[in-house]
């Protein structure tokens, strides 16, 4: 004996419309499916309405009134920067080059370079500047900038960390360093016995 099977739609049943419902019900009806419209809070409107109004003031903002764009902010903080630093390097001493040209035609600059390059770099860049655990410094390639006498200058007096290089700075006095800043600078084209390896980029 087979079973009568039981058929029954949504519009069969009952709905039940709760009090608190009647004013959120919609009109429409999906095979006795109805839908309920709950309003968004408050607070997330308002939010909402907020972004809207700023969207508006910053698109005319930037696109008509002439607002300075990101880049050009950051190109501004970045001048900020360096000149703040510029000035610091004025006042507690960077690289001069006066200074440094009239310190390296005393006759006792070039017998100092080359004294205390032997005693401090000869470990890390061999006795003629040819490279060993640090770089070659007789040829056109350089890691850190130009390889003029300001960059030199600069690395010596500050090192460099991450390389292993110590900051020179309050180790040699500043006569010593401009000293050996000409030495390295003078070490550029000429012959090592033992060239290391081209490091960074050709500088011409």
């Amino acid at each position: 004996m087979m079973k009568k099977e039981n058929k029954m739609s949504n519009e069969d049943e009952k709905l039940i419309i709760l009090d608190d419902e009647k004013k959120i019900l919609l009109d429409h009806d999906y095979d006795g499916i109805r839908e309920l419209n709950h309003p968004l809070p408050k607070w997330w409107l308002v939010t909402f309405y907020i972004t809207i109004i700023f969207a508006a003031y910053y698109y005319v903002h930037h696109t008509f009134l002439g607002a300075k764009s990101l880049d050009q902010e950051y190109q501004e903080h970045v001048a900020q920067i360096e000149a703040a630093q510029a000035e610091w390097q004025k006042k507690h001493g960077g690289f001069n080059w006066d200074k440094y040209n009239a310190y390296i035609a005393t006759p006792e600059a070039k017998k100092l370079g080359a004294k205390r390059y032997k005693r401090k770099c000869k470990a890390c860049h061999a006795k003629d500047g040819g490279g060993g655990v640090g770089p070659n410094l007789t040829d056109d390639y350089w890691i850190h900038g130009s390889g003029d006498a300001e960059m030199v200058y600069n690395i010596i007096n500050q090192g460099v960390v991450d390389k292993g290089m110590q900051a020179w700075k309050g180790v040699l006095s500043e006569e010593e360093i401009l000293a050996v800043t000409a030495h390295v600078v003078n070490l550029r084209g000429t012959t090592p016995s033992e060239p290391k390896e081209p490091q960074g980029e050709l500088v011409e």
